[in-house]
């Protein structure tokens, strides 16, 4: 599995090649290695703290049933 560390370098490089206007209104899910991640804006998330952050929950990739808790969750300023 990829450390935290690594997740968060990915998420970082997601988050910048996205265009500004896309941020805040992001539901986005990206498959990475063993991990499911949602990226959520403002728009969707209270835990992105303005219009250029976004909340970053990563689950164990190939869940079913029941999402469960996230592994990590962390908001990209």
């Amino acid at each position: 599995m990829k450390t935290l560390n690594e997740l968060r370098a990915f998420c970082e490089g997601y988050r910048e090649g996205m265009p500004d206007e896309d941020i805040y209104s992001a539901d986005n899910w990206v498959v990475w290695y063993e991990y499911d991640i949602n990226f959520a804006g403002a728009m969707y998330s209270g835990h992105a703290r303005n219009e250029d952050s976004l909340r970053v929950d990563a689950y164990r990739a190939g869940w079913t049933d029941s999402i469960g808790d996230p592994l990590y969750s962390f908001t990209l300023d």
